[in-house]
């Protein structure tokens, strides 16, 4: 018999090994009774099972010199989905040669929604927003995408990932992606105009048409990874002349269908999201600075909303026209503004509140994508015009109203299990400015009326957010005026 026999002095029992010839081990499970019996392993995570790639990935932890264990927490970057039946031209940009793309309000953005037939008809979108590549974090961009209509032919290109191509047809020449075409599906690293690419990951009969897989790439520093449904399918190896993964160090995200030569029928390519994160290192940016990066700023429209400025009343045309001030119309329609008011004769404090501008955050609906508006941030200025301030003072009471479900500040709340819920505003002061007597057309108000909110407000779908103003005057002067501009700072969330 070859080998060892080990057998225990007492007991009598035999050790066994398995089928590769390991000897099997239980450690130590009474730990407190027989301390003595631990010993040191060494511990590995399975990131992978290995079941594509043949072998298990494993990787080992760090530990401090204080023996504390390193842990890495992602920063958000990016995510964006297509639910909407527009372009969020905010997020996206987009060039097309023929071939177009489309959002049909069904979740996805489709490329080839008209085919082009020869290599010179194409179609992208890429990201306005930048990713950087940082040395000890790595990027990981996802997208899931899928064929809907028919398999990929010979000549069909279909590239996604990070990267700026040259135009509808040409490929970036910087930057990393997953292509599938005809003979399968490919990782691709390239670098100033140099590719290296991986064998195929996957063949064409592993994609079911009709359905949408995530894809993940983990872009390293020396390593590429690439990934379908968190499953891992290959990965490149930057090259040692390189140094980074890609030159340029900073890349927008991409999707592109192409065509190479003649193709011989009509399919489209789906999107449903896409995400970017920044791995294992916490930048500490407030949450606030991330969803701006991402395009979710206060003042920009968001997926199914009208899309540039949610600001009132600045445009290139003429300015606002000058209106008296109500409590049921906005002098301003948007998310603050540029505004001009009548000011009130006499000291008619029970003509309330006016609305100087009034914004509503879009109700959701299937494509219009439910967002949360916060609000960290409001400052209003203001100048007398019309005419020379005589007689008496002219103070203004500023305030913020929030919450309502219609533009009217006499909005009801309904009483308790009312059907049709409904809500009153929501009223914060802001402060107060005077122009005083002899304050000349031009002359600005005393101070900027503003308010940094430490705990933001939000403004759920539906609800309205205005800026109020109430004129505390004696008398008036004839044909006097307040021109003011409103600015909120927030995001969507």
């Amino acid at each position: 018999m070859a080998g060892f026999r080990i057998e225990g002095n007492s007991s009598n029992n035999v050790a066994e090994v398995n089928a590769s010839n390991q000897l099997k081990a239980v450690l130590e499970t009474d730990v407190e009774t027989n301390p003595g019996n631990v010993g040191a392993v060494r511990a590995f995570g399975e990131n992978d099972a290995g079941s594509l790639v043949g072998t298990a990935y494993l990787k080992s932890w760090e530990i401090s010199d204080d023996y504390r264990a390193r842990v890495g927490v992602d920063t958000f970057l990016f995510d964006d989905g297509f639910n909407s039946t527009t372009q969020n031209t905010n997020n996206w940009a987009y060039t097309f040669a023929t071939m177009t793309a489309a959002q049909p309000g069904a979740g996805t953005v489709n490329f080839g929604v008209v085919q082009g037939t020869t290599s010179a008809h194409g179609a992208f979108m890429r990201s306005f927003q930048y990713f950087p590549s940082i040395t000890t974090a790595p990027v990981w961009h996802e997208a899931s995408w899928g064929m809907f209509t028919a398999p990929l032919v010979t000549n069909e290109v279909w590239s996604c990932g990070l990267g700026l191509p040259g135009s509808a047809i040409l490929l970036p020449t910087d930057g990393v992606w997953l292509q599938l075409t005809s003979g399968g599906l490919i990782g691709r690293l390239c670098f100033n105009g140099v590719f290296t690419d991986t064998g195929v990951l996957l063949t064409p009969g592993d994609y079911t048409v009709g359905q949408i897989y995530k894809h993940s790439i983990m872009v390293g520093n020396n390593v590429i990874e690439f990934w379908r449904d968190d499953v891992l399918l290959g990965s490149v190896t930057v090259p040692g002349g390189n140094g980074e993964p890609m030159i340029q160090g900073s890349l927008p995200a991409f999707m592109m269908k192409h065509n190479t030569g003649a193709v011989s029928n009509t399919n489209t390519m789906r999107v449903s999201n896409v995400v970017v994160t920044l791995a294992d290192l916490a930048t500490s940016k407030p949450w606030g600075h991330q969803m701006s990066g991402a395009g979710s700023f206060s003042g920009v429209g968001q997926n199914g909303q009208a899309q540039g400025s949610t600001c009132g009343g600045f445009g290139q045309g003429a300015i606002a026209a000058t209106a008296a001030g109500t409590n049921t119309t906005a002098n301003v329609t948007g998310l603050g503004g540029y505004g001009v008011m009548t000011a009130q004769a006499t000291n008619v404090a029970a003509a309330g509140d006016m609305i100087a501008s009034s914004y509503q955050n879009p109700a959701a609906t299937i494509n219009i994508t439910g967002k949360n508006l916060y609000i960290t941030n409001v400052r209003v200025s203001c100048m007398n015009t019309g005419a020379v301030v005589a007689v008496t003072p002219t103070s203004l009471v500023w305030g913020l109203a929030y919450g309502h479900t219609a533009v009217s500040l006499a909005t009801a709340e309904t009483a308790s299990f009312a059907t049709a819920t409904t809500h009153a505003p929501r009223r914060i002061p802001l402060g107060m400015c005077s122009a005083a007597i002899g304050t000349v057309v031009g002359g600005s108000y005393d101070k900027e009326v503003w308010a940094n909110l430490d705990t933001p407000i939000c403004v759920r779908p539906g609800e309205f957010i205005a800026t109020t103003v109430r004129f505390r005057v004696g008398t008036a002067t004839a044909s006097q005026e307040v021109t003011y501009t409103v600015t909120f700072a927030g995001y969507w969330e």
